[in-house]
């Protein structure tokens, strides 16, 4: 039995461009650089398709946007209803939204009576808020972020058009709090306040669409990740975006399956799990083990050999778009009736003076054993894991661990 990740490159099931960013003892990893055209999904999920930066000439005009996929609010009601379109250049996010208007309504305010668009972008955090009044006759455009004037950052521009009005915006998604070159997607609501009667101090009509805008290759990338891997959709145990790298910014995706972690970027690493069956992967999760927000995966799995089995618990970090084993350790050992199993828990450091500096750890102690005592357990320890704590050692009853410097865990005996 093996408490070590063990390496595997699963080839591809259709063709690639691809080059390996690196390969250890634990990890594989690729960067997929085909490039497959999104198409509109269910479920509000608007594709924004990689593009250079110079496609879009912000000009309110929309003939640029020929041939992108598009989501509609409103149905195709000539009034009150709108496109919406999107497109990423890995760091910026470009949106056009065509609103069909039989009466555009300006006086110059920016008030509840006045024709607008409201567009929220959220990265998990707070949202990024903009509100767009048209210019109309002797009404000016009036453009705001947060409630204040549009900042130089955002290129905005609106017109009318034969059946309405439309406007168009690069947003820099560094803007959006909680963003990274990472993410597969943020959350937008789109939101169309229409008067059509001038001088009234409300929106006869709210139309709105909300979603999310997966970015670039994002989904496509996702899908590649799937089939590589030989993972169905459900045998998908973890889908998460979390901050594990403290190398590239912003949050990673990470995937679990099967006997299978992988962490997703603009390619993506994985490690194949010491298990033996998927049945075997008791639990996948993300856990703040250092209390300043990054995480790590905790992965609990069965190990089965020898005419018995053991637990083991497995942290995983990354560094450089790659999983980290951090530390295995046996939490459980079972032989026909004689069982050890251990209790653990993450928690705040302040009642462990062992771990000076750390604000959380994991705590790890012996439970009662069954069918076993100081005779009759006999085995030699591992030399993968750290070995199970048992319940007569008075000098080592448990273990609290903490991360230490250089991302190493530290650790020290609890003594009875």
């Amino acid at each position: 039995m093996s408490g070590s990740s063990l390496a595997r490159f699963v080839p591809p099931t259709r063709p690639l461009t691809r080059h390996v960013l690196g390969i250890s003892a634990a990890v594989c990893v690729f960067t997929v650089m085909a490039w497959i055209a999104p198409t509109a999904e269910a479920g509000n999920r608007q594709p924004c398709a990689a593009a250079e930066g110079d496609t879009i000439d912000v000009d309110g005009m929309l003939d640029d946007w020929d041939g992108v996929g598009k989501a509609r609010a409103g149905s195709n009601a000539p009034d009150a209803s709108f496109d919406l379109r999107c497109l990423y250049d890995g760091s910026r996010l470009f949106l056009s939204i065509d609103v069909r208007d039989e009466y555009v309504i300006r006086s110059g305010k920016t008030s509840a009576g006045e024709d607008r668009v409201e567009i929220a972008l959220t990265a998990g955090k707070a949202p990024l808020a903009f509100t767009i009044f048209p210019g109309k006759d002797r009404a000016a455009p009036r453009r705001l972020v947060a409630g204040k004037p549009a900042p130089r950052w955002l290129t905005i521009e609106d017109t009318l058009q034969p059946k309405g009005w439309s406007v168009e915006l690069i947003v820099p998604l560094s803007k959006v709090e909680g963003w990274g070159p990472s993410l597969p997607a943020v959350s937008a609501t789109v939101t169309l306040q229409d008067t059509d009667v001038a001088g009234l101090s409300l929106s006869e009509n709210t139309v709105a669409w909300s979603g999310d805008l997966a970015l670039g290759n994002a989904d496509s990338l996702h899908a590649q990740v799937l089939a590589d891997l030989k993972l169905t959709r459900a045998q998908v145990t973890l889908d998460a975006t979390a901050d594990l790298d403290a190398t590239r910014p912003g949050p990673e995706r990470v995937i679990a399956g099967g006997t299978v972690l992988a962490l997703v970027t603009d390619g993506y690493g994985f490690v194949q799990l010491p298990a033996q069956k998927p049945a075997d992967v008791t639990k996948v999760q993300l856990v703040d083990l250092a209390g300043d927000g990054r995480k790590h995966v905790v992965v609990t799995l069965r190990q089965r050999g020898g005419g018995g089995s053991r637990d083991l618990l497995v942290l995983y970090g990354a560094r450089n778009g790659k999983l980290e084993e951090v530390e295995t350790l046996e939490i459980g050992k079972q032989q026909g009736d004689r069982r050890l199993a251990s209790t653990w828990t993450f928690e705040s450091a302040k009642a462990w003076k062992q771990a000076k500096g750390a604000k959380r750890v994991l705590v790890v102690r012996a439970g009662p054993a069954t069918g076993w005592d100081e005779d009759s357990f006999a085995e030699a320890p591992s030399p993968d894991a750290e070995p199970i704590h048992v319940p007569w050692d008075d000098d080592r009853v448990g273990g609290v661990y903490w991360l230490g410097k250089g991302g190493v865990l530290a650790r020290a005996a609890i003594t009875r």
